[in-house]
């Protein structure tokens, strides 16, 4: 799935929002719309995860510009979440809340 994956294990918030985000960007503008499916982890707390929650609040808030569909749904995987591209993102504002891992 080149291009198709991404995984943002591992990074800050704000690292991983950027690196997705640019992910994203660039397979919309090389004119590549197929799924994303995007590892961002459950979280070690087994609450969910920042990264996992920081991943759903940002597919929410853009529901125009992309569909998401979470892994649980079709994987009983909440580890991750298939994006479908539709339009380009703004990119990430920096946010003090999003800093952590």
């Amino acid at each position: 799935m080149a291009g198709g994956e991404i995984d943002l294990h591992g990074l800050t918030v704000a690292d991983a929002l950027a690196r997705f985000t640019a992910h994203y960007n660039a397979r919309l503008r090389a004119g590549e719309t197929g799924p994303i499916r995007v590892i961002h982890g459950y979280g070690s707390s087994g609450g969910g995860g920042n990264l996992r929650t920081a991943f759903r609040e940002l597919f929410s808030r853009h529901a125009g510009r992309l569909e998401s569909v979470p892994g649980e749904t079709y994987f009983n995987n909440p580890g991750v979440t298939v994006v479908y591209p539709k339009h380009p993102l703004p990119a990430p504002s920096p946010n003090p809340r999003t800093g952590g891992r």
